[in-house]
């Protein structure tokens, strides 16, 4: 047995260990979230085996886990695990974020709802409840399912009451983390939506006397009533959109395109508003 009195000789070799591992537990996970952020994956990953058996029973590791993981199908494994074993972790609210963003972008619209709608309702307090809102309803409009978004709307107005619902299209603006935004209702022709700017003629692409030389394809549908929900959907947020059908490995394919921009510039602000807002992947075309 070692001496006690010996451990602080720099020459003990129970100094050097507790040398090496002291970073590492004296270092908050701020620290190795701050890096995953800033991209620094394998430092994060080499982390991973001791925050694990330092933090085994908040969840908190499996979400920096899943936030490191280049495989979105993976990372939505963790998050689920987040958010079903740890329902008191202060990121399973982010996990069902994220859950029901991935969904909603692959098309899963009945899917996602399962998880979004679990925002409000299990976490009322989250900064999060607005746009787990927001995207619960879009979720539900664009599936098709509008009678049942109209009664959440309903619902969610009476509890949120800072948010704007409108109870004619199911939509809901003006939440707390937009309160610029001005409160009108999204079925009026050229009204705001979060994060994007209300539409006018020097504006709208449609209207600018520029060649409109790039698209944003938005969805892939193989059920044709799915691309026009989708189309409906972006054209009530005043873009203008357009169907295109092409055969592939034997099906035909419904592309959902929202069209009129001048510049690739342009067409990749709009689709990062659509990313932010509804969660909607996007890939930029040009339209020769």
């Amino acid at each position: 047995m070692i001496p006690w009195r010996n451990w602080s000789n720099p020459s003990c070799p129970v100094f050097l260990a507790l040398l090496i591992f002291v970073p590492l537990w004296g270092q908050d996970l701020d620290y190795y979230f701050n890096l995953a952020y800033q991209g620094k994956v394998e430092e994060v990953a080499e982390a991973l085996p001791q925050l694990y058996r330092q933090y085994p029973n908040d969840g908190t590791v499996l979400y920096l886990e899943g936030l490191i993981t280049r495989d979105g199908d993976n990372a939505i494994e963790m998050y689920k695990r987040v958010a079903s074993l740890y329902p008191s972790s202060p990121y399973a609210d982010d996990a069902l974020l994220k859950i029901g963003e991935y969904l909603y972008a692959r098309g899963l619209y009945i899917q996602a709802t399962q998880y979004l709608k679990r925002i409000p309702v299990h976490y009322p307090r989250s900064d999060l409840v607005y746009p787990g809102i927001r995207l619960f309803l879009n979720a539900m409009l664009v599936s098709g399912n509008r009678d049942t978004a109209l009664f959440y709307a309903q619902v969610f107005s009476r509890k949120y009451p800072e948010i704007e619902f409108d109870l004619e299209t199911g939509k809901a603006s003006g939440g707390p983390e937009d309160p610029s935004l001005i409160n009108s209702k999204s079925s009026v022709p050229g009204s705001r939506v979060p994060g994007k700017p209300a539409k006018t003629a020097s504006t709208s692409p449609t209207d600018s006397g520029t060649l409109q030389r790039f698209k944003l394809q938005v969805g892939a549908f193989s059920v044709q009533e799915n691309a026009k929900r989708q189309k409906a959907l972006l054209e009530s947020l005043n873009y203008r959109v357009e169907i295109a059908r092409t055969r592939s490995g034997g099906r035909i394919l419904h592309f959902v395109m929202v069209t009129g921009f001048g510049s690739r510039e342009d067409a990749e602000m709009a689709g990062q508003l659509l990313k932010e807002n509804y969660g909607i992947d996007y890939l930029v075309l040009s339209g020769e």
